[in-house]
């Protein structure tokens, strides 16, 4: 069989498992697929199977995650995401580093590592992932609001996470220590990077997103709006992350964001412009749903329960760092809020931080010789595993229990 051959067997597989996990859960409204998907994967890596087609830092950044991004984003409803714009702003500039301090601090005895080591697995585990949220958030009825916030959160807190962790890795590079970094200059150098790379590249997507949406509005072909939104969407990303330097991740946010989500697109969308987007969504479902089992079934475990201890103290400290800045950002952002988030929505907030597609990404793109690498591959991968399939599948009973769910409202 050639190497197109079993790599086409391969993805089919991946699809048949889906389909019969789709048949399973479909009459059962409180039980996540996404969730259901990585538990998949995990009981094929434990039946010693596995798939022609490998994971790879590059695969996720480059193919998987502009099409989930840029579907998710151009269905974003711009004027409520505006309305929550500061609490998104503080969650992501502010809670962001802040956790990542917090964790990296506690790794150091938690873990045992060295500093640059548990700040380094800091920045790729924390930022929740958009494509873990959107596709829970899509089986279950949870209010519009909290699910624009999450959503916002999530796809702008990957983009300073990688920038936070290309400087983590610049350090160790040049020095294999943060010492440099933990100077006021430092500090200031770190805030410029995120400001220049992150708010570069979500700059140059709305510069482009918004081109593109008069370019758009003017077709009337429906072929070519679809060549057109992939252009934009694959495009913008490696324009900003391959020549220009920013986040490329970013780039497609800020481009499908302005590119898609205008009231007057969503209000007077033609029928052209509805089936690409109706394409879109399905190109993302169908590329999250090799993803997650793809992810499960990358899990080894006799290496999983070699580190148990280590992925299960991290999978809790994620919870309990994520709920250490939440609440308090929360609460403080509350006063300038006209809407204030109650406690309720909070205690979801927490619960509905989930860490796949993006920490995976992450920790298979560090550099050979980084420092107890092993060790960061097993927890990633484990809290991954922990966070969906736990948290996904207790998610519809935290919002039955917080009064949201089906029945919620704003």
């Amino acid at each position: 069989m050639s190497e197109l051959a079993s790599l086409l067997v391969s993805v089919l597989g991946v699809f048949a498992l889906a389909l019969f996990v789709r048949l399973l859960v479909r009459d059962r409204d409180r039980v996540a697929f996404a969730s259901v998907l990585v538990l998949i994967g995990v009981i094929v890596s434990v039946a010693g199977l596995s798939f022609d087609l490998n994971l790879t830092a590059d695969l996720i950044l480059m193919v998987f995650l502009p099409a989930i991004i840029f579907g998710g984003t151009t269905t974003l409803d711009v004027q409520r995401l505006w309305r929550n714009a500061s609490l998104i702003a503080v969650l992501t500039i502010v809670g962001l580093p802040l956790a990542v301090l917090i964790l990296g601090g506690i790794g150091t005895v938690a873990f045992g590592f060295p500093l640059l080591v548990a700040l380094v697995f800091a920045t790729i585990i924390l930022p929740t992932d958009p494509a873990a949220v959107i596709s829970i958030f899509d089986e279950l009825d949870v209010s519009e609001r909290l699910a624009v916030t999450i959503e916002g959160e999530s796809l702008l807190n990957d983009g300073v996470a990688v920038v936070i962790f290309s400087t983590l890795l610049a350090a160790f590079e040049s020095s294999g220590s943060v010492t440099a970094l933990a100077t006021p200059g430092g500090l200031v150098a770190i805030a410029g990077d995120i400001a220049v790379v992150g708010g570069g590249g979500l700059a140059l997507g709305v510069v482009v997103g918004y081109l593109a949406h008069a370019v758009m509005r003017r077709l009337e072909d429906e072929m070519s709006i679809l060549l057109l939104t992939v252009l934009v969407a694959y495009g913008s990303f490696l324009l900003a992350e391959h020549y220009l330097g920013m986040s490329g991740i970013l780039a497609v946010v800020g481009a499908g964001l302005l590119m898609g989500a205008h009231e007057e697109t969503h209000h007077k969308m033609s029928t052209s412009e509805y089936h690409v987007q109706e394409l879109w969504t399905t190109a993302g479902f169908l590329v999250t749903t090799v993803l997650y089992v793809l992810i499960g079934a990358e899990v080894r475990v006799s290496a999983f329960f070699q580190h148990a201890g280590l992925v299960a103290s991290a999978a809790v400290l994620v919870v309990v760092v994520r709920a250490a800045t939440i609440y308090p950002l929360v609460s403080g952002t509350n006063s300038t809020l006209s809407r204030p988030v109650p406690l309720y929505c909070q205690h979801v907030m927490v619960w509905g931080g989930l860490h796949t597609v993006v920490p995976v990404a992450l920790v298979l793109s560090l550099p050979d010789g980084f420092p107890f690498s092993e060790e960061l591959q097993v927890m990633v991968f484990g809290v991954a595993i922990i966070s969906i399939v736990v948290q996904g599948l207790l998610m519809p009973e935290v919002l039955s229990r917080v009064g949201l769910g089906e029945s919620s409202t704003e």
